[in-house]
């Protein structure tokens, strides 16, 4: 059964390893937004070989400077963002789903850094889509969604086993083809 959600924000997108062998291979995204001018999300299971002390310049010494920073997407390796779970930030920025948001502030950042309760990757580059593009893929089964939640947004899963996870949690067929097939997505 073909799954299109109306809109896919706050769900986290599964990629069909049997058709996406790009950049998306066994990606997860979670969305920021989706709405009928186009879609934005960050991919949470991809880091990059590059820590927050490399990638900010005067970045302050502390617990965080080792921290690896996370592949968001293939476009504008300039975008720098925040994915936090700090609600009583003074600017926390976009709330994805109650108590997850979405912040490119500097002040902010360095308010979650001083914080030693709160959960949060940093993201260079993000993914995105044009007006029906993100549907288009949908259509083509390039992708399956999920709710997304702030354990999976955090996981610390390596990457192929973050993707498998999320098809073990999805259920059904996608649970069937992680437990006995070499590859999950061949159906």
């Amino acid at each position: 059964m073909l799954e299109i959600p109306a809109s896919a924000k706050g769900q986290i997108l599964i990629s069909n390893s049997t058709i996406v062998q790009d950049f998306f291979h066994k990606t997860l995204i979670l969305m920021v937004d989706h709405d009928k001018e186009g879609a934005f999300g960050l991919v949470i299971n991809k880091t990059t070989d590059q820590s927050l002390s490399e990638l900010i310049k005067n970045f302050p010494v502390g617990i965080h400077k080792d921290k690896l920073v996370f592949c968001g997407g293939p476009v504008d390796p300039m975008f720098v963002s925040v994915i936090h779970d700090k609600k009583d930030a003074s600017d926390p920025g976009v709330e994805i789903i109650p108590g997850l948001y979405m912040a490119r502030s500097y002040d902010t950042l360095l308010e979650i850094l001083k914080s030693e309760s709160t959960r949060f990757r940093v993201f260079q580059g993000y993914a995105g889509w044009g007006a029906g593009q993100l549907e288009a893929e949908f259509q083509r089964l390039s992708w399956v969604a999920m709710p997304a939640d702030t354990q999976k947004v955090f996981s610390d899963r390596e990457m192929e086993e973050a993707w498998k996870g999320a098809l073990v949690e999805k259920g059904g067929l996608y649970r069937y083809f992680v437990e006995h097939t070499k590859d999950p997505m061949l159906n």
